[in-house]
């Protein structure tokens, strides 16, 4: 009887330990982002750090890789017809989503026309749907494109988070569940608090090295550093720039600094009194001491912007000049406009970003534009922002946009015509005949020096139309726990912790 205690006993023990031992293998990786997921469909938004959480879960048929480079992902190989016109990708074999079925051709089709149908009301439309006009399953592992007109920058098209490839099997959830061929396979999305994802073992490439990933979010810039360094979280993104030195000296804490191709802006309502005057637009300009924004919010953590490209951008001009800070020629403008006495306005603006709005109020109560400064969640921002133009009432709206580093996929989207919400994010419905034309005929030009003039033309007539308040390019920052490695982060700001480990 007591040998068989004694044996009872030992089996006991080995199995605590093993369960212990389990335990500690597993590991969690906590990342914490100043907002909130606006969707769950990778289709359905162009948000940066909504696409930091859905491009764990989802691949693209190219990707960019750490150092800017397009490289191969869900596809292994692609060619071109001398025209430009047709695109054929040879996909990866073996690669099966997270509900268990086979990617192949039939996958690829199905995606893109579940963007190019109009029916769906897919954000993704609007940047799809001008340059792609069919696509055809060759056979089960070659896909074709058929290109409305030549669009030299297609292969990196492919690579941004709203050309994720979802099944045909997910047609009914991918708004609410994500379903992906992604090293992260979704668990959980509890409104107002967190993401969760498990690593997926079919996972075709690299297999992570953490066992799950728990996505958090604050406004709050005190609580998102706090959870850094009390170690609550493993990765904190965008790390506020007020607290950047006093995070380099904390113990146990990583700070990843380098310049950001984000640009922020105010965007004016073009057709709102007294906005649909430009001089009243460029008043706003010359009464904007963005330097003094920079070194105020970002504590020179950030360069002016004078164009609406970042230098990382094909297509960039230098010699955009902008608008210096000119109170009184401010001043000038909106008397010559019929507002001597200056007029009033608001400025919409997301909770985790008041204060930029806060100080424009500041800079502009001195040339008596009195501001009205409209707060919202996350959520109720992107809904007034991005309603239609015979249902909007925002008055300006401040705001941030990145894409890969091609001119088409930042000017097109803020500034075309085409582009009014809620297809885009031309949020202040600028509307430009001559800018419309440049940028229809830059996006098929195939001859690169022609095509960068191009855009260079476009950046003046936006920049002489004042069509935003062009602020500032943000530098990417971002802090991780010591005991943590293999995070990076995209000119953008967009997170990539695919091969994050502990150390």
């Amino acid at each position: 009887m007591h040998k068989k205690r004694t044996v009872s006993s030992v089996m006991l023990i080995m199995l605590i330990m093993a369960l212990g031992s389990s335990l500690v293998a597993a590991s969690t990786l906590t990342i914490m982002q100043s907002e909130s997921p606006r969707a769950m469909d990778p289709s359905n938004q162009s948000a940066t750090y909504t696409g930091s959480v859905l491009s764990h879960m989802y691949d693209t048929l190219l990707t960019v890789n750490s150092d800017g480079n397009v490289v191969p992902s869900l596809a292994t190989d692609y060619t071109y017809s001398s025209d430009g016109m047709e695109w054929i990708f040879k996909l990866r074999e073996g690669v099966t989503f997270h509900d268990g079925t086979a990617l192949n051709a039939e996958a690829i089709k199905y995606s893109f026309e579940r963007i190019l149908n109009p029916d769906n009301g897919l954000t993704a439309f609007g940047r799809f749907n001008p340059v792609i006009k069919r696509i055809d399953a060759v056979d089960d592992l070659t896909v074709k494109f058929t290109l409305h007109s030549p669009y030299p920058a297609f292969a990196l098209l492919l690579t941004i988070n709203q050309a994720a490839i979802t099944p045909p099997s997910a047609a009914d959830i991918v708004s609410r569940h994500p379903v992906g061929t992604g090293p992260f396979k979704f668990v959980e999305y509890v409104s107002g608090e967190r993401v969760v994802m498990d690593r997926f073992d079919d996972f075709w490439g690299e297999a992570p090295e953490v066992d799950r990933l728990i996505w958090r979010w604050s406004p709050e810039e005190s609580v998102m550093v706090m959870a850094l360094q009390a170690g609550e979280v493993d990765v904190v993104v965008p790390l506020p720039a007020s607290h950047v030195r006093a995070l380099e000296l904390s113990p146990g804490v990583e700070v990843h600094e380098k310049a950001g191709s984000a640009v922020f802006w105010l965007a004016l309502n073009t057709t709102a009194e007294p906005l649909n005057d430009v001089r009243v637009r460029q008043a706003l300009n010359y009464a904007t001491d963005r330097q003094g924004l920079v070194d105020a919010i970002l504590w020179g953590r950030g360069t002016v912007a004078h164009s609406p490209l970042a230098p990382q951008y094909f297509g960039y001009d230098p010699t955009v000049q902008g608008y210096p800070f000119d109170p009184e020629k401010a001043k000038e403008l909106l008397a010559e406009a019929g507002y001597p006495n200056g007029f009033t306005m608001s400025i919409t603006v997301q909770e985790s970003e008041s204060q930029y709005a806060e100080v424009l109020q500041g800079m502009w109560r001195d040339v008596d534009v009195n501001v009205i400064v409209d707060q919202l969640e996350n959520a109720l921002w992107s809904a007034k922002v991005f309603s239609p133009l015979e249902e909007n009432e925002t008055m300006s709206s401040f705001a941030s946009w990145s894409s890969i580093l091609d001119a088409d996929l930042m000017l097109t989207p803020l500034f075309a015509t085409r582009s009014f919400p809620p297809a885009s994010a031309n949020l202040g419905f600028f509307s430009n005949a001559r800018l419309d034309e440049i940028l229809a005929q830059a996006v098929n030009e195939v001859n690169p020096n022609v095509r960068e003039e191009l855009y260079f033309e476009a950046q003046r007539i936006i920049n002489d139309e004042a069509a935003h308040v062009t602020l500032y390019y943000a530098n990417t920052i971002f802090g991780v726990r010591d005991n943590v490695q293999g995070v990076w982060s995209q000119p953008s700001g967009q997170i990539n912790v695919r091969g994050a480990s502990f150390k």
